[in-house]
This record gives structure tokens, sequence and C-alpha cells, in this order.
């Protein structure tokens, strides 16, 4: 006789309450993207000694739990290495993308500084 285990449907990403970054993107949730990142970063630069890099990553994965938190897609980090990028969709379906793919994408859109202070940080502007 063979087991039978029950089917779930996947659940969206919990965010972590204790997270200094969540909470501050939290407090900057009307704000675009870019300015609630940027403030993010500031705060976290000068309230929590941290450096230009750490607080831009930190900000940086912080503002993509809190985006993927209604959602079902999800990145492939079994699979995605630093040339290519995996999308896991929710219909099923895969997405794979390379660098390559991801700049022509990038042609032409709105990218804004997300960083203010070194203006190397950049993202898509989104309304």
């Amino acid at each position: 006789m063979s087991t039978v285990v029950p089917i779930t449907a996947a659940r969206p990403l919990q965010l972590d309450p204790n997270s200094i970054a969540g909470e501050q993107l939290w407090k900057l949730r009307g704000e675009p993207r870019d300015v609630a990142l940027d403030g993010c970063i500031e705060h976290l630069m000068i309230n929590h000694d941290m450096t230009e890099r750490s607080a831009e990553n930190t900000a940086m994965r912080e503002l993509a739990a809190v985006e993927a938190i209604t959602s079902l897609d999800s990145i492939d980090i079994s699979v995605t290495t630093t040339s290519t990028l995996v999308i896991n969709r929710s219909d099923g379906y895969r997405v794979f993308l390379t660098v390559r793919d991801l700049r022509e994408l990038l042609k032409g859109k709105g990218l804004v500084t997300g960083n203010k202070d070194s203006g190397r940080l950049l993202l898509l502007s989104r309304q």
C-alpha cells in the first residue's frame, strides 16, 4: 500500500517581524520604491552603523521580500547563478533569463536611483 501525502498550496513568504529594514520600509510604504529604498538605506547607515553596501543589500532583500509577500512566483535559487535567473511562476511555467536578456528587458525602462548618496544603485520606477 502506498502512502498518500496531501498536496498543499504554496504559501507566500512570511516577513521577519524583527527586521529593522522591514520596519523602516513599512513606515515608508506610501512612498515610491526608490524613495522608500533610499530612506531605508540611509536609516540603516545612520542609525545602525551599517556600511553603505551592507545597508543597500539589506534594504534590497527586504524590499524584495515585502513585494513578494502576495506573490506565489519565486526565483529558483537552486538554478540561478551569477549569469542565469530562473523564475518559477505560480502557473507551473519556468522563465529562464540571462544577464543579456535582463539588460535587453531594461532598455527604455525608467530606471531611478535607489541610493541618492552614491547614485550607483538603480531600480525600476513603478507607480
